[in-house]
């Protein structure tokens, strides 16, 4: 846990300064690959991925503007999934970046692509995610949060990759004992 603040704190510290983007445009997070992020096998951990990528969506909320739009509703930011493709292993010391970026939303979950690059731009990782808000009970209609942002974002069609995933999400829910299917 501690590791992951050693991370975040200087990333929330850099955003805070930058300027607004776009939810549209690309945040790129740099980071190295440290002695506590790697596994038996010397390379970077499937975990901490994950971990990194967090790090990573942090600063595209910040610095698109969003955070001060959720801080300001009180929202509480939900993932509701994520997909990882390893691609190549990142190893002790390499330098290597996330971008975030925003693949478009829907009435109810925004969805997020994250690349993991190394120093040359080849991709290591490819990670989709699937967020929401939730406020008193409900969930937020992205469109609320588009409504409040310093900029007009217009409208994103998906991509086709995401309905894709969206299929996979649907069909790989287990099934509902009856008893909560009457009640639920």
């Amino acid at each position: 846990m501690i590791k992951l603040f050693g991370r975040m704190l200087p990333v929330l510290a850099r955003a805070q300064r930058a300027p607004i983007l776009p939810a549209t445009q690309a945040v790129a997070s740099q980071f190295r690959v440290l002695p506590h992020d790697i596994d038996i096998n010397r390379h970077l951990n499937n975990g901490r991925y994950l971990q990194l990528i967090d790090v990573g969506r942090a600063e595209w909320l910040i610095r698109t503007g969003i955070w001060a739009v959720i801080r300001r509703n009180q929202w509480k930011p939900i993932l509701g999934a994520v997909s990882i493709q390893y691609r190549r292993e990142l190893r002790l010391w390499d330098r290597a970046r996330i971008e975030t970026s925003l693949l478009g939303w829907d009435k109810r979950w925004t969805y997020l692509e994250h690349r993991v690059l190394n120093d040359s731009g080849r991709m290591m990782a490819l990670c989709f995610a699937k967020a929401g808000f939730r406020s008193r009970g409900r969930w937020v209609d992205p469109d609320d949060l588009r409504a409040q942002l310093p900029y007009p974002l217009s409208p994103m069609m998906l991509p086709e990759h995401v309905h894709d995933l969206l299929t996979f999400d649907e069909t790989s829910e287990p099934p509902r004992p009856p008893l909560l299917r009457a009640f639920g």
